[in-house]
């Protein structure tokens, strides 16, 4: 969306601002199935939202650009139970310098504050699932891909304003059940990690996939 969206999509939902501008680009040859939900790993609200449009078969890959750690956990939780290939993005807030982006397993992503979340939730989710032998999807980048940035957040949660305060902070949640602050976010981030994203998933479908670069250990 950071890497599309205009001031004519203001007022527009992600999946709706991109559905566009794929139709724009793709034209008939990309059939999107926009959806305003948020995955919860419980089926009866999900419903066939995880379901193949294949039908007998799974997904190719699943991108991941979800930023509430629950969520996402949740999602990674059901690829790996599944055993489909995912690549995941992690923290843009409070990050500015492109040159520090890296493509690694979860295990190796450094000074990320989402990627550290999110292996202590995965760890406990799946750590009584019969299915999961062991923890070995976070060292596996063929299975667990994550786009992140060993860039130390140079900035902290924004603050409410005190109209805010007044006006009661629980009515400023973008969606139920989900924090509230936001870290500020340079635009160009979460567009490059994108980007990244998406060049090594049509790499891979392609039949062209490439080996990552060693991430940095900090």
């Amino acid at each position: 969306r950071h890497a599309c969206a205009t001031l004519e999509d203001v007022g527009l939902s992600k999946v709706s601002c991109l559905k566009n501008f794929l139709a724009k680009v793709c034209g008939t040859c990309c059939e999107v199935d926009a959806r305003v939900q948020m995955y919860t790993g419980d089926d009866s609200k999900d419903g066939d939202m995880m379901k193949c449009p294949k039908h007998d078969s799974e997904w190719d890959v699943v991108i991941d650009a979800i930023d509430d750690v629950p969520t996402k956990a949740r999602l990674l939780a059901h690829c790996i139970r599944k055993n489909i290939r995912v690549i995941s993005c992690m923290g843009a807030g409070g990050k500015s310098d492109m040159t520090r982006l890296h493509i690694s397993d979860l295990r190796t992503a450094s000074r990320d504050p989402l990627a550290s979340k999110l292996r202590q939730t995965l760890k406990k989710i799946l750590k009584k699932d019969s299915s999961v032998k062991d923890e070995s999807y976070l060292s596996d980048v063929e299975r667990v891909a994550v786009v992140y940035s060993s860039e130390k957040v140079v900035c902290k949660l924004a603050d409410f304003t005190e109209e805010q305060k007044e006006e009661g902070i629980h009515k400023f949640g973008a969606v139920d059940n989900m924090r509230i602050r936001v870290i500020p976010v340079l635009g160009t981030m979460p567009a490059i990690m994108g980007q990244s994203l998406a060049a090594m998933a049509l790499c891979e479908l392609g039949g062209k996939p490439f080996t990552p670069m060693g991430g940095e250990r900090l």
